[in-house]
């Protein structure tokens, strides 16, 4: 069974949630700080837990809303639950036939009672009615009929006509009686009960109404709509909550965890690790009491014996269950006494001593906290218990975060999820339809709303974490199984593509590999960085990422960089060696005559001199021209609006890609996939 929607309402800043969707396996809750998560997700699990945590009506209710005035909005959460193929199944078989009709869906509403903390309804979203027997129901058909016909309709209209209205009400459904029949009975009987009450007060019309009112509560005994309530209370899932605060304390004191009638979520932490651990806390104190007047050194010895032994053998049982799900290190968990305190320290296959456990990282802290609550009470509850996650894996560092995401997945297999966060690690790029936004509306900005999209109303601060998750999805796809190009500017990345796409166009074979990627680094000073990043992803020796670079005095000056940082291993390749040229910038695939021509479109008027023909690259030759002529500086802006002319023109027609500009890119693609091929073997 899956929680397919949900609606908060009249819940600490949770007016009114609106109704929300979830994912059948992992559902993100994704907002700023104070905008309603942990509101939410209590809600949810104080609708339906194991740890007996009720609403309170005095702290949970709104407090800008009045709960004595508003007494037609108590109701708290309403719970939309899908029911599978085997427990529609089940129902059928279970229930008369034809009671239910596709009850595909079960609604939980919670509300608030003053006196009870909570009340819970169960509403079927298929059709349901009163099944009754044959033998009952032909029974109430003839007393009906019999009351009926004896009296005169001028006299007694009211019984004939809800006598009739029963009757025919019986004949349309049974034996399935709907509301409309049950109705109709309950009319015939109120009749009866006011005509034997007034003038017709005579024993055998008592009996006959009498009569009536035991048939019909003898064919309401055991209705199936009785029967499907519990049948869903005792099967609907239960949620299980986890936040922050519910990581364990290194420190745990016997007595008071034993005298505790409640539990906190610090003590129900607690509880998990002793039903996990197979320890018995009063177990463990009445063997560590103070030496008995009647007791022998002996019997105190062999008690204090007994205690270690059941320390150490819940140490075991902690350690060996849950290690697979924790890869960093191989830890071990250890129960050690310290007077009326059970103390809980952790040893790993790096460092032997036994460090107490809030001594570790925040993290292990809280991964292991959370793998104690989850197991502990996913067993007490029905199988499909729905995990609550209140900001998880705050502490873990990023590659921890990407990892629980990947529990999660695991996890969500038997387990469905819904949690909370506004860490970008913790949002999968790879399923934003997965994310729901809650943020802070109203007058005052203090009401918490659900979105039904990714867009939150006039709150886009929200969407950041989802940006940075989208764009580390984007970021991935180019250290991960691809063979990365990084190009200087992005000039050089429109350049390089549309002449890629020509050629394939023009059916040559000089394409560069499919699986190479062009990343432009926005200038040389940007280039080393993410170089750096892209390598250290992959590593030196793994590497799958070349540089290409002009051959002028800026490039010439990254390769030193590149070649001072990374030694022999600097993946650079510099377009002068490709071209055959001392001097290239990736202006130099095209002949100069063709580059003019492009920026003489784009509005400069010029022509270029023997001197500058002369000039080893079209840069200096245009940049010679321009001083010439008086058209000022050639910069970035000129050499953008040259590369808009050129790539415009191969892109409407590739054939109109010079021979020249062909054998050259070709000359540079060869280069490239070589390069590539040499770091593969």
């Amino acid at each position: 069974m899956d929680l397919v929607r949900f609606q908060v309402t009249n819940y600490k800043v949770v007016s009114d949630s609106t109704p929300v969707v979830t994912d059948p396996r992992v559902t993100a809750l994704v907002g700023k700080n104070e905008s309603g998560k942990s509101a939410v997700l209590q809600a949810l699990w104080k609708s339906r837990n194991v740890a007996g945590v009720e609403f309170d009506q005095l702290y949970d209710y709104p407090r800008g809303k009045n709960p004595h005035i508003d007494t037609d909005t108590q109701v708290i959460t309403a719970l939309e639950f899908s029911l599978s193929a085997d427990e529609v199944a089940f129902l059928a078989n279970e229930l008369p036939r034809g009671f239910l009709r596709d009850p595909q869906v079960i609604v939980q509403k919670t509300a608030y009672d003053e006196r009870k903390g909570a009340t819970r309804t169960i509403e079927f979203d298929g059709e349901m009615g009163v099944a009754v027997g044959a033998e009952a129901c032909q029974a109430i058909k003839d007393a009906v009929k019999n009351i009926g016909e004896q009296y005169d309709p001028d006299d007694f209209g009211l019984v004939r006509e809800s006598a009739e209205e029963a009757i025919n009400a019986i004949d349309a459904v049974a034996p399935i009686w709907s509301e409309d029949t049950i109705s109709a009975l309950d009319g015939i009987v109120d009749a009866l009960k006011n005509w034997v009450s007034g003038d017709e007060y005579t024993p055998d019309n008592i009996d006959k109404y009498h009569q009536l009112e035991a048939l019909l509560a003898e064919a309401k005994q055991g209705e199936p709509h009785v029967m499907a309530e519990r049948w869903a209370k005792k099967n609907l899932p239960v949620f299980i909550y986890f936040d922050d605060y519910s990581t364990l304390s290194s420190r745990i004191h016997l007595p008071t965890y034993l005298e505790s009638d409640g539990f906190d979520l610090k003590t129900r932490t607690q509880a998990a690790l002793f039903d996990r651990s197979g320890i018995d806390p009063q177990e463990i104190f009445y063997l560590g009491r103070q030496r008995d007047q009647r007791e022998t050194e002996t019997d105190v010895h062999r008690r204090l014996e007994q205690r270690s032994h059941l320390l150490e053998k819940g140490s075991l049982r902690l350690t060996g269950e849950w290690v697979k799900w924790w890869v960093e290190r191989q830890h071990v968990l250890h129960f050690e006494i310290d007077g009326e305190y059970i103390v809980l320290k952790v040893s790993d296959d790096k460092t032997q001593s036994r460090i107490p456990f809030e001594e570790r990282s925040h993290g292990f802290q809280w991964f292991f906290s959370f793998y104690l609550v989850f197991l502990a009470e996913s067993e007490k509850s029905h199988k499909g218990a729905i995990l609550l996650l209140d900001e998880p894996g705050l502490h873990l560092h990023p590659t921890l975060q990407s990892k629980l995401l990947d529990l999660f997945e695991l996890i969500s297999e038997s387990n469905q999820i819904v949690y909370s966060t506004h860490m970008p690690f913790l949002i999968d790029g790879e399923h934003l339809e997965r994310v729901r936004t809650l943020y802070l509306t109203g007058d005052d900005n203090q009401a918490a709303r659900i979105s039904t999209d990714l867009r939150p109303e006039g709150d886009r601060d929200t969407l950041l974490p989802i940006q940075a998750a989208l764009g580390y999805s984007i970021a991935q796809t180019l250290f991960i199984g691809k063979r990365s190009l990084i190009v200087e500017g992005i000039t050089d990345y429109w350049i390089i593509k549309t002449l890629n796409e020509c050629l394939s166009a023009l059916n040559d074979d000089a394409v560069l590999g499919e699986d190479i990627v062009l990343i432009p680094a926005g200038g040389t000073t940007q280039l080393m960085p993410l170089a750096s990043i892209m390598i250290g992803a992959s590593g030196v020796g793994d590497r799958r990422l070349l540089v290409l670079l002009d051959s002028d005095d800026d490039g010439s000056r990254a390769a030193d960089k590149m070649a001072e940082t990374f030694g022999i291993e600097s993946p650079v390749i510099m377009l002068g060696s490709a071209l055959g040229l001392s001097e290239a910038t990736i202006e130099d695939l095209v002949p100069r005559d063709d580059y003019a021509s492009a920026l003489k479109k784009a509005g400069y008027e010029f022509d270029i001199d023997e001197t500058e023909r002369k000039m080893a690259t079209n840069v200096q030759a245009i940049k010679g021209a321009f001083d010439r002529v008086g058209l000022g500086k050639f910069a970035v802006a000129q050499r953008v609006a040259a590369a808009v002319q050129l790539v415009g023109a191969w892109g409407v027609d590739p054939f109109s890609v010079s021979i020249i500009t062909r054998n050259r890119t070709k000359e540079l693609f060869d280069m490239i996939n070589q390069s590539f091929e040499k770091l593969v073997r």
